[in-house]
């Protein structure tokens, strides 16, 4: 086969929307309420409805009484428990003011919201939802005109003058080559989660890759250390685990780093098991029955109604339970996983990227919104505002590239430029030899997956990591694949080294501690010099970095030196 074989078709639309997860399905179904005429097209590289993540695990949305919590409780509340001042505070009260219609919204589309809401933390609550909420966003989607192409993965953007112009893929079936035109573009393809943790594994990086190389700049990309608690045994993940940790003579742990309730795991119960470990105090267990939320491991199977899922949970539990037997503290061992959750491509309030015209929502872009603060996201230490936050971005987006859309004509494509990504992208197939896919993820998940590494950080260790990194970058471009499923992996491989890269340069750079991000050299808070955002960039192929003021005193919340 030469490159010259390879099939090549040209599909217009008016917006294009990169990935068929929920933050897709929202953004295309807001764009066509805000205007039916939009033609608008989903490309997914698997296939829209089963995609993403809000189908997969416990599917719990963030709920608030906003007759008890307004915005500016919880924005108070975030900036000094959770995010460490470094929050969009007028992106996050717009977020926690738009939660009851958000819910409802989903709820005309079609999605079942239980009325039971189940405390999460001092301000929060969450409902779960079936895991059949991407299929019944799919038919909605459908019944408004939306088309989709399934089984087509988007390898690289194309731009013209700084604008958005469209961009290129190839089927995984057939291998077939498409431009895409697309007078808007909204990226929806999710984190970087470095194919470790299941329940996350589908974010791959690929979008943001893609960004990056088009020109679009990158925000809070150090932001993407998230870890859970999980049991040795089954490895399944112990959700609220860290509130009954002990250490294997016995001695309660959880006390040396929480002192009030907290609303998801932080990065100092992570430290404190590493610490444990490394005093020979491990292994560490977890007592289950001295929590209301961790006694029941069957509670959230039941407490709302999701015939859908249960089924799957069902399976799941008498798994994970044959493993890990029923007495003793063997069953309750934990080590942390690495999950990841980098999602880092740059946004303004509006969801517009960098590029004008492409628009970006859901999990690629939550840090790069700075939503979250100094907390790797979803679930951003607030379990259910992973879905419902690509929701609301989702909403924003639509809208956002509709109006664009109907104020901009298309813009050209480069025919040189469209020849030359084709090349870039299929050369993995015409080699003769090289390293496999599986070869490189594994050397990027031996370096980013031990907690010394990425969570409980030090300046030595970093320097280790980004040494052993530049050892593996020169096999990309000796990837090598057999097929079109093999070609995506190398594509997906590639998206690993750069986040890795963008990662851990950016956690070099910031010196300090604040919200998740923990520096065991750097241990204090430093708002004398970090109340920044980290920005990240292609400059004619180098890693470009540089910083971004907090806009503190114009937010409703500041820490102590400005107040």
């Amino acid at each position: 086969m030469k490159i010259s074989d390879v099939k090549q078709e040209r599909v217009s639309a008016d917006i294009l929307i990169i990935g068929g997860g929920i933050a897709g399905l929202t953004a295309a179904v807001s764009a066509k309420e805000e205007n039916p005429d939009v033609d608008v097209l989903i490309v997914e590289k698997q296939t829209s409805g089963y995609s993403g993540k809000a189908n997969k695990g416990g599917g719990v949305l963030q709920y608030f009484n906003l007759e008890k919590v307004t915005p500016e409780i919880f924005n108070e509340y975030h900036a000094n428990s959770v995010g460490g001042y470094l929050a969009n505070q007028n992106l996050l009260k717009k977020y926690v003011a738009m939660n009851n219609e958000l819910l409802d919204k989903m709820e005309g589309w079609g999605v079942n919201i239980p009325k039971k809401r189940i405390p999460t933390g001092p301000l929060t609550y969450m409902v779960g939802v079936d895991l059949d909420i991407t299929l019944k966003m799919r038919k909605t989607a459908t019944k408004l005109g939306v088309r989709f192409m399934d089984k087509t993965t988007v390898s690289d953007l194309l731009t013209a003058d700084g604008k958005i112009a469209g961009a290129v893929g190839y089927s995984i079936i057939d291998g077939t080559f498409y431009v895409f035109e697309g007078k808007s573009v909204i990226l929806c393809t999710g984190s970087q989660n470095y194919r470790v943790a299941p329940m996350w594994s589908n974010g791959r990086g690929d979008g943001i890759a893609a960004a990056y190389r088009a020109g679009a700049q990158m925000r809070n990309p150090e932001f993407g250390n998230f870890a859970q608690l999980y049991r040795v045994r089954s490895n399944r993940e112990c959700v609220f685990g860290e509130q009954v940790m002990y250490d294997a003579y016995g001695e309660n742990i959880t006390k040396n780093f929480r002192r009030f309730p907290e609303a998801d795991i932080s990065s100092t119960a992570i430290a404190e098991w590493y610490n444990q470990m490394a005093s020979g105090r491990g292994p560490v267990y977890l007592h289950p029955m001295e929590s209301e939320t961790t006694k029941n491991d069957t509670m959230m199977f039941y407490i709302w109604d999701r015939p859908y899922g249960l089924p799957f949970w069902k399976i799941d539990f008498e798994k994970g339970a044959s493993v890990d037997g029923v007495e003793g503290d063997d069953k309750w061992e934990v080590i942390p996983g690495f999950v990841g959750e980098q999602s880092p491509v740059k946004v303004d309030e509006e969801m517009e990227t960098t590029i004008a015209g492409m628009f970006a929502a859901g999990d690629v872009c939550y840090d790069g919104s700075c939503a979250p603060g100094a907390v790797p996201a979803p679930p951003g230490r607030n379990r259910g505002s992973g879905i419902l936050n690509a929701v609301f971005a989702g909403v924003i987006s639509g809208q956002s590239a509709a109006k664009y859309a109907a104020a901009n004509a298309q813009q050209p494509i480069d025919e040189n430029k469209t020849e030359e990504l084709k090349e870039a992208a299929y050369a993995p197939l015409f080699r003769e030899e090289g390293v496999t896919a599986k070869e490189v993820i594994d050397k990027i998940q031996d370096i980013i997956c031990p907690m010394e590494n990425s969570v409980y950080m030090s300046q030595h260790r970093l320097d280790v990591c980004l040494r052993k990194l530049e050892k593996v970058k020169p096999l990309v471009d000796q990837l090598k694949a057999d097929d079109f499923h093999g070609l995506l992996s190398c594509h997906e491989a590639e998206a690993m080294v750069l986040s890795a890269e963008m990662q851990f340069k950016g956690a070099s750079m910031r010196k300090e501690s604040r919200g998740w991000f923990l520096r065991e050299d750097y241990p204090q808070m430093d708002n004398e010099n970090w109340l920044k955002w980290i920005v990240c960039e292609n400059d004619n192929g180098e890693m470009k970095f540089s910083t971004e003021d907090v806009p503190i005193e114009e937010y409703q919340v500041q820490p102590p030196r400005f107040c």
